[in-house]
């Protein structure tokens, strides 16, 4: 290797003499710092904080409830972690999101290790973990309080333990076999089938590198039995008690009818619309693995010479390119789809610029960028934002009025933030309908909040009662609100 290669800044130098302690502490700091500043922002965020909430106060572990209904859209993992999560730190903001950025972290130090133990090299093991955590998409959606990191940090454990299972010299077979199947297992209790992804990965690169990759196939038979049963130690009391639901609602509706529909507008209808975004995942990669995806076509093109010599580099790409490949067949679609691929080429990406001259040098600047950029965006621009979230607005001009018997209905306006505000007083479940229900509303006795549009406001019978009006930012609409709360105590 050329000693240029090798250069680095005399401050990465002395970080990378001890790589894990030094991605654990700059995960975590990045992550945790300011978590606490911004509501729960969207309807996701919302509803899996509140849906652990509500699980942990019917001390229902099986089946989460958001708002008085059974949520069934994911497994109950990252409900569990989040209910841990409130247990010390409390139901709030950085308690719902604490999940996100330990799994992140954890990622990151399994790149450190996994990069560590095929490369030998602190500088490009740490390079790794630093990239996957500096990464755009990965800074934001590592703080948000939802399944997607504890999925990605099961797909990557996953990845590393086929890798390790797969090689003729192993001697620990045992030992990576059950961190394989288990690791398979978790992921699918995080967020579904899609968590089997590397198992695919494994077979395909077995299937096209036979000589390089060992697959029993009574062991690999063994192996995803095993898998099955532990989903079904929380699967099958799931659809007990739900009657199945669980199985319509959770792969049917968001397995299958995303695969072949568009949910919630994310596509585009037709086949002309399926194909026209068939490319999306590969354009908008530069943006989500920012500032990262500029090196990766140079580092590609010199790469692919070498390709059949470099088994662990084919490896690491075809189990990201099978990720990519995938959802990009999925008409439903969504930025954050692809991210299980990043942690892979995180690691392939670190493997490759080690080799050239002045990499750690664009590294160093770039991930000192990376950090300004976000802890600024944390703790200058979070605290003016936090300040036009409409939820929010409406929640600090009404909480005085709450109590726990308090009955609570919104109209018009019906985001999910909703319950996730009122329900730390509130007992009651929060009603959410259309403007023409908060007529029948008024019909109820005393204490309640009814909410609706201010512009609403002319159409009930009987506004008497205190009214305090907001005006705000609804993000999942990017659209400014004025909403009106009529009180009666």
């Amino acid at each position: 290797m050329n000693p240029a290669a090798t250069s680095a800044p005399n401050w990465l130098e002395k970080i990378a003499a001890r790589p894990q302690r030094a991605i654990v502490l700059f995960s975590l700091a990045l992550l945790l710092a300011g978590n606490w500043i911004l509501p729960l922002t969207d309807r996701d965020e919302a509803r899996f904080g509140e849906a652990s909430r509500e699980m942990r106060q019917r001390g229902d572990y099986v089946v989460p409830w958001f708002n008085g209904a059974w949520r069934l859209d994911k497994p109950a993992l990252i409900y569990w972690c989040q209910i841990a999560s409130y247990e010390v730190c409390g139901d709030n903001e950085f308690g719902a999101r604490l999940p996100s950025a330990l799994f992140t972290t954890a990622t990151a130090l399994l790149l450190v290790r996994w990069g560590k133990k095929i490369t030998g090299d602190n500088k490009t093991a740490l390079i790794a973990g630093a990239m996957f955590v500096a990464g755009l998409h990965v800074a934001i959606i590592g703080r948000v309080a939802t399944a997607d990191m504890a999925l990605v940090f099961f797909c990557a454990l996953a990845a590393w333990s086929g890798w390790e299972l797969t090689r003729p010299e192993q001697t620990r077979r045992t030992f990576w076999w059950w961190i394989f199947y288990v690791a398979l297992a978790l992921g699918f209790l995080a967020k579904g089938p899609i968590a089997w992804l590397p198992l695919g990965g494994i077979l395909l690169v077995r299937a096209l590198r036979k000589n390089s990759f060992r697959l029993p196939l009574i062991e690999t038979g063994l192996g995803c039995i095993f898998t099955v049963a532990i989903v079904a130690l929380w699967g099958l009391p799931a659809m007990a008690q739900t009657n199945n639901a669980f199985v319509k609602v959770g792969l049917g509706e968001h397995v299958l009818n995303r695969s072949v529909g568009v949910i919630d507008s994310h596509g585009l209808k037709g086949t002309l619309g399926f194909l026209a975004l068939m490319p999306l995942y590969f354009a908008t990669f530069f943006v989500s693995f920012f500032p990262w995806a500029t090196r990766v076509p140079s580092a590609l093109r010199r790469w692919w010479p070498e390709r059949q010599r470099d088994d662990i580099g084919w490896y690491l790409l075809v189990q990201a390119a099978l990720v990519f490949g995938v959802f990009s067949l999925v008409r439903t679609k969504l930025p954050h789809y692809t991210m299980p691929a990043f942690p892979l080429i995180a690691l392939w990406l670190a493997r490759q610029i080690a080799k050239e001259g002045n990499a750690l040098a664009w590294f160093s600047k770039r991930i000192v960028a990376m950090t300004v950029f976000i802890l600024l965006l944390t703790f200058v621009g979070f605290p003016i934002a936090r300040n036009h979230f409409l939820t929010k607005k409406l929640w600090l001009a009404t909480q005085s009025y709450v109590q726990p018997q308090t009955k609570i209905g919104c109209f018009g306006y019906t985001e999910s933030s909703l319950v996730w505000e009122f329900r730390k007083v509130a007992t009651n479940d929060i009603m959410l309908g259309d403007v023409k229900a908060a007529k029948n509303f008024l019909t109820n006795a005393p204490p309640f909040i009814l909410v609706l549009p201010t512009k609403n406001l002319a159409q009930l019978p009987d506004t008497n009662g205190l009214l305090i009006s907001v005006r705000g930012l609804d993000m999942v609409k990017s659209t400014n609100w004025d909403l009106t709360a009529i009180i009666r105590e």
